[in-house]
């Protein structure tokens, strides 16, 4: 948050005790009645979209078909079954504190993928070397990750701060390599 070093932020509430530890008492309970507001609806949003997102993906091949079945008035009752179940399992299974990880990962995995998918649109492969944007946004994306594994477990130890700065670097030499050999698409 900025507000504390990054061993002093709460694993449970990172802004509402930023704020406290600051003195900022009514920044510290906006921000917990936020918390308390927006993660219900983020996980309601997540159900609505996942029947239409699994009949699309049936639609594609890339699903069973059974996901794919529209019963007489438009609905889609096995998507929904199926989210519905799933949702209502994890949900009853997963703690609270878990539960909010997962949808913070959900979400910086999903702009991940919308930055690359704006990068595969805007940039091409060269002509000699095909599949090579394709390559270095996966190395980009692969490093990205592993570099926020080692600094979350590893930072303690001069190996874990080695091997994030090491991922941190090859994915910005990725990013030089996409920049300097992958040409702007042509439209």
């Amino acid at each position: 948050s900025g507000m504390l070093p990054y061993d002093q932020i709460s694993a449970v509430g990172g802004f509402p005790e930023s704020f406290e530890a600051r003195g900022i008492e009514w920044a510290s309970a906006l921000a917990s009645i936020g918390e308390l507001f927006t993660l219900p609806l983020v996980v309601l949003v997540a159900i609505m979209a996942q029947p239409r997102l699994q009949f699309a993906l049936a639609c594609d091949g890339l699903m069973s078909p059974w996901f794919g079945r529209v019963d007489d008035e438009g609905n889609m009752q096995n998507g929904t079954l199926f989210a519905g179940s799933l949702m209502t399992l994890i949900a009853s299974f997963v703690p609270l504190e878990y539960l909010n990880d997962l949808i913070s990962a959900g979400v910086l995995v999903a702009f991940s993928m919308t930055n690359s998918s704006l990068l595969l649109l805007r940039h091409e492969s060269p002509d000699d070397a095909p599949g090579l944007l394709e390559k270095l946004l996966t190395w980009f994306n692969a490093l990205c990750f592993l570099s926020s594994l080692a600094l979350t477990h590893l930072c303690t130890s001069l190996f874990g701060k080695m091997l994030t700065g090491l991922c941190c670097l090859l994915a910005f030499v990725a990013c030089v390599l996409i920049h300097r050999w992958c040409p702007p698409a042509a439209y």
